[in-house]
């Protein structure tokens, strides 16, 4: 009798039972909710990317560039025109209106009529490609792209320009005993040495655009709004 009542008494009672299943579905749904939690913030990142354009570390809101508008002027011709274009897409992506049928002069006119909305300008020339040859068993190529670029941008509501030589350059290795003596690895160089170009000088327009704010120190964050409200001091990173 005593091993037969021991074994009631482990069995489970229905308020166990359903007490047991009510704890394992709670767990359930904090490991689905500890899981979906990454999945929440990336869709959040995402949406304050969209919204925001894009914002600069050290600095409290989103930076807008002092021109909206911008023309790209370069030269047509065969070295320099394939450039144009990733250096359009590029500007496009942080929101540029790019202008593609100025010149310097249409720039500079613009900009002088009164209630009229800046423009800046990117004005690139002399791009030229550079050939090195370490001839071997396979020929070391190093290919070197080079522009000189000229920024012109809003300060202050007055002109201001900047000019800088930008180069980029790669290195491939290619067999000249090849049956092929098409150099299909040196076209595929060159499309990458111009959207590499048209990247450094995005970065320096953006760097040169931006207003010139002192980035905070220390950003104050207000919480538990109030009568006695608290302040939370961040350090500077």
């Amino acid at each position: 009798m005593s091993y037969k009542h021991r074994a009631e008494q482990s069995q489970p009672t229905p308020s166990a039972l359903h007490f047991g299943t009510k704890q394992s579905g709670g767990k359930k749904i904090a490991t689905a909710l500890l899981t979906a939690l990454p999945m929440f913030a990336i869709l959040g990142a995402t949406a304050g990317l969209s919204g925001c354009g894009f914002q600069l570390r050290g600095y409290d809101s989103p930076m807008l560039l002092n021109a909206n508008k911008t023309a790209i002027i370069i030269e047509d011709n065969r070295t320099s025109f394939p450039l144009k274009l990733p250096l359009t897409r590029r500007l496009t992506t942080l929101g540029v209106d790019v202008i593609g049928n100025m010149t310097v002069d249409d720039v500079i006119r613009s900009n002088q009529q009164a209630g009229a909305k800046p423009i800046a300008a990117i004005d690139i020339s002399n791009v030229r490609f550079k050939r090195y040859e370490l001839v071997g068993v396979l020929t070391e190529i190093r290919l070197v792209l080079s522009a000189d670029v000229s920024y012109q941008t809003i300060e202050n509501g007055k002109p201001v320009t900047l000019t800088n030589p930008i180069q980029v350059e790669r290195s491939y290795q290619y067999n000249e005993a090849s049956v092929s003596t098409d150099d299909q690895q040196g076209d595929q160089i060159r499309d990458w040495l111009y959207d590499s170009l048209a990247r450094r000088i995005t970065d320096q327009y953006v760097a040169i655009s931006l207003p010139k704010v002192a980035p905070a120190a220390k950003q104050s964050v207000l919480m538990n709004k109030g009568t006695t409200p608290t302040v939370v001091v961040l350090p500077e990173k």
